[in-house]
């Protein structure tokens, strides 16, 4: 059950009149003043990275939990380091860097067959059930929609090809382009300029509660789609929005 608070008015049923409606800009969505025309999301709120953990566990039955949950930390926690530090370097090979030593602090023999096929199943990933419906209805209501990812343009590319998505993002945005992750500033300003839209007009999608905070303090009207059920991040402004799947999402739009 969503916990997406129903405060939004609705449009009424005139944009559904016209057959042309889906491609006004305000069809079939409300347009209060916290509306927003166009949304980054980031990866995961799209696709489900839960087959990259299920494959650490195929592949070690024994450990592969430990080491699908340790791998994750580090992989993030080299990430936040190497930008707090000035520093970059892509996210696969953060990824392999991270599964490398965590494989060693638990005293797992990887091979670079294992590697390979652990940090590939990040461009493997396939769309959560709700997500394609979600995206037909922000399209149709005119909202603007990109990516706003630490992945890479060709991670993001090959997911949404494998989905069948990929004609409803207008701009894939990698971190590799500002060579900072998120939640440095300049990675979120990468929607200001794709947009080309003030930054009351941009909202953000998030998977992780940290990146719901860092998207607010940035400025965006943020959702956060806490997918896995995670308490929420106590820190203020939260998200505008929070719930289980694209329904926080839609509420950010305005779309009923």
């Amino acid at each position: 059950m969503s916990d997406v608070p129903m405060t939004l008015s609705r449009r009424d049923a005139m944009g559904a009149l016209a057959l042309g409606a889906a491609l006004l800009p305000t069809a079939g969505r409300a347009a209060p003043a916290t509306a927003v025309d166009a949304i980054g999301f980031d990866g995961f709120p799209i696709f489900d990275p839960r087959p990259v953990g299920a494959l650490a566990k195929r592949l070690f039955p024994e450990r592969g939990e430990a080491l699908a949950q340790q791998w994750n930390a580090k992989l993030f926690g080299y990430a936040w380091l190497y930008t707090a530090a000035g520093q970059y370097d892509g996210f696969d090979a953060l990824a392999d860097s991270a599964l490398r030593y965590t494989a060693e602090a638990l005293q797992i023999a990887l091979t670079e067959r294992d590697r390979n096929m652990l940090v590939g199943a990040y461009s493997e990933l396939e769309a959560w059930p709700d997500v394609r419906p979600a995206l037909m209805k922000l399209r149709a209501a005119g909202v603007r929609l990109a990516f706003l990812s630490n992945l890479s343009e060709a991670t993001l590319r090959a997911n949404m090809a494998r989905s069948g998505i990929t004609e409803m993002f207008e701009h894939v945005l990698s971190t590799d382009r500002v060579r900072q992750f998120k939640p440095a500033r300049a990675a979120y300003g990468m929607a200001l300029d794709a947009f080309a839209l003030p930054k009351a007009r941009i909202g953000f999608a998030a998977f992780g509660g940290w990146d719901a905070a860092g998207a607010a303090w940035f400025g965006y009207r943020t959702a956060w789609v806490n997918r896995l059920g995670v308490p929420r991040e106590p820190i203020e402004p939260g998200p505008a929005f929070v719930g289980r799947g694209m329904d926080a999402v839609l509420a950010l739009a305005g779309i009923a």
